[in-house]
């Protein structure tokens, strides 16, 4: 059976553990949670700034090439080349008049010229007739006459708004994007580009997103624009359904304070992807940047192992000293005890010795001061 000289340290051991090691513990913990915070913080942020910065380039792609189509109401003075490159081509000389139809297609071949990414260009008229196309691989059509008046793309335009089709692919490989713009003053008419996203694709497949990451673009109604894989572009995905897709949708009806930067969710493959994204302002268009959550997150290891090793040896540490103040509390109450059963079975000479100048050297010198006592007596 324990003595209670032995429960006495051991008790002093363990309350004396568990407050040390309790203060290390809620330390390292505290420690290990701010440490956690700002490493996923960093994380988030470099992937969020490489989703901002693709975005901007698709962003300033998209607009040089609205730019480029609305500039050919120019004159073809302003360009001698491309009046040399349109004299044997030029064959509209019917209802808008010769001169306007003849500065019209020199606009339109100077577009083709200056834009690769654009592959056809169409004039409509007030009534969404078709008067002139002009394309980089097909014949250019005079005068056709095709009705367009119905035509979200006529309709937008004639609004005085710049359209912007959904995606479709060409020959089921490559993404195109229809734009149409207003022409004049009153936007009485419209100019329509087919452009080509193949840039919006290099971009993307330039983005380093790990070793296992991918980067792609979703459209103004969350289907897939552009991605590193053709097979999966192929596969014409809805995306509405993806939590980082909802999530950055959401985005717009919270505080921008609120919103995340970054969600752990399935990704386009399966597994659980860190998603980050930046929207391409003009069209509504998403970025989305994903990569596995664990190599993501494989930055974190490190100051997680520094915690718990510091948290180790610190509790080590802890219960060395904590058996060695135990011993010095237990000490002098050990000799306490011993002096008064002496003194108790007769031996009134004795003397307690302690010295801690508190209560128990007090009470060593009372005991003392009442042996000597009896011993007189």
């Amino acid at each position: 059976m324990p003595t209670s000289r032995g429960r006495l340290f051991r008790k002093y051991v363990v309350v004396l553990l568990v407050l040390v090691g309790g203060v290390l513990m809620a330390s390292s913990l505290v420690e290990l949670y701010f440490a956690y915070r700002e490493t996923q913080r960093a994380i988030v942020r470099v992937e969020r700034a490489k989703a901002v910065a693709a975005a901007g380039r698709i962003e300033q792609f998209l607009k040089e090439v609205e730019l480029q189509v609305r500039e050919t109401t120019r004159t073809a003075s302003d360009d001698p080349d491309a009046s040399q490159v349109g004299t044997a081509k030029l064959g509209f000389r019917q209802g808008l008049g010769a001169a306007l139809a003849e500065q019209r297609e020199l606009d339109f071949l100077r577009v083709l010229r200056n834009v690769p990414a654009v592959g056809e260009l169409s004039h409509l008229d007030l009534a969404g007739k078709e008067q002139l196309r002009v394309s980089r691989l097909d014949p250019d059509v005079v005068g056709s006459q095709e009705d367009f008046s119905r035509d979200p793309k006529f309709v937008e335009a004639r609004a005085g708004k710049t359209y912007w089709s959904p995606v479709y692919l060409k020959n089921e490989s490559e993404p195109y994007v229809t734009l149409a713009v207003p022409v004049g003053k009153y936007a009485v008419e419209v100019t329509t580009a087919e452009v080509s996203l193949g840039a919006v694709l290099k971009i993307v497949s330039q983005i380093e997103v790990g070793q296992d990451g991918y980067a792609y673009v979703v459209d103004s109604r969350d289907q897939l624009v552009a991605h590193p894989d053709s097979r999966v572009l192929r596969a014409k995905r809805d995306l509405s359904t993806l939590v980082q897709v909802k999530s950055a949708r959401a985005e717009r009806s919270i505080r921008a304070a609120d919103a995340p930067d970054a969600v752990v969710a399935a990704g386009l493959g399966g597994g659980q992807m860190l998603a980050a994204h930046a929207t391409i302002s003009p069209l509504g268009w998403l970025v989305f940047l994903e990569r596995p959550a664990a190599d993501a997150y494989a930055p974190l290891r490190a100051p997680i192992t520094r915690s718990v090793v510091i948290f180790v040896l610190g509790l080590g540490l802890s219960v060395l000293a904590s058996i060695l103040l135990a011993r010095r509390m237990v000490a002098p109450i050990r000799t306490l005890q011993e002096g008064a059963a002496r003194i108790g079975a007769g031996d009134l000479g004795h003397r307690i010795e302690v010295r801690t100048g508190d209560e128990l050297e007090a009470l060593g010198e009372e005991l003392n001061r009442t042996a000597g006592q009896l011993e007189e007596s």
